[in-house]
């Protein structure tokens, strides 16, 4: 096992130092000289990147750019600032980036360095981990695919897991690791109150499709649209913004035939799970504004 964890991380290292390399000199030939701005689409993970992505472009305002921005690789590696630094400056003028950045003064000064839209997109955690979970079992590259499917049991087990986290060394001789959502939330809170930043809640904005209210998603969309300079009068916010006119199946993270909107949790967590999230979490869904007390 460690020999195997030793031969893994070399290629790793090696793959990782070969696409930093790649996006250090497709920065280099990328022009910024348009004064286009960068629309930065930052979210706490499974929060509803595509979703707040797909209303920005539908402005057709945006670039499209395929590619995400993250402080973590598929591997489980944190990146480096360099490589956040080269990935960002290898998006065109212009374009749409998503992202996974936690509030961080060495991120902030990388997102200062060219002129930009910045958006922060978070969700009820008790989805988030519901999410999760899916998303790790449904992804063969993530780092922590083999665990949750090789050593925890069944869905209840893995949302609990998602829930509380990774101790590392867990399994014995494992070199993995996942913080709590408690602790990995922390990371990125610090979006809610930076003043250049229009922090949005995913509930908002999910409409009558998943769950949620249309006339508040339309209300969020207009002060958007009223950010990035896009006019509204004359337009028809429903018949070009409404949730309908999504697509959520061009997410790369969506599964067919699974709820994904306002509330999921409610069908899926135990008893288990809320004493879990409680214990681990305390506060942190009052503050959020999604409870008003413990009583839930």
């Amino acid at each position: 096992m460690v020999v195997k964890d030793m031969c893994y991380g070399s290629i790793e290292s090696m793959r990782l130092c070969l696409r930093d390399y790649y996006y250090y000199l497709t920065g280099l030939a990328v022009s910024h000289e348009n004064g286009r701005p960068i629309y930065l689409c930052n979210s706490f993970p499974k929060s509803g990147t595509h979703m707040l992505a797909q209303i920005l472009q539908s402005t057709g305002q945006v670039n499209h750019w395929d590619d995400i921005i993250s402080v973590q690789s598929l591997s489980g590696r944190m990146n480096s600032v360099r490589h956040l630094m080269w990935k960002y400056r290898s998006a065109p003028s212009g374009s749409l980036v998503r992202s996974h950045l936690m509030c961080d003064e060495k991120i902030i000064e990388i997102l200062n360095s060219r002129r930009h839209y910045r958006y922060f997109i978070y969700r009820d955690p008790r989805d988030v981990v519901c999410s999760h979970a899916n998303w790790v079992m449904n992804e063969p590259r993530i780092y922590l695919h083999q665990y949750y499917a090789n050593n925890l049991k069944d869905r209840d087990s893995r949302i609990a897991t998602s829930i509380s986290g990774v101790i590392l060394g867990t399994p014995l001789g494992s070199n993995i690791s996942l913080p709590s959502v408690s602790a990995d939330f922390a990371r990125w809170e610090g979006w809610l109150n930076d003043r250049k930043t229009l922090s949005l809640r995913f509930e908002d904005l999910v409409g009558e499709r998943g769950g949620g209210s249309e006339g508040r998603r339309l209300e969020v969309i207009e002060r958007i649209l009223a950010d990035i300079g896009v006019k509204t009068d004359g337009v028809d916010l429903r018949g070009e913004y409404g949730s309908r006119c999504m697509n959520p199946e061009e997410s790369h993270t969506f599964r067919k035939g699974q709820k994904g909107g306002v509330g999921a949790w409610k069908s899926i967590f135990t008893d288990e799970h809320k004493d879990i999230f409680k214990e681990v979490t305390g506060d942190l869904l009052i503050r959020l504004g999604y409870e008003k007390d413990m009583n839930w």
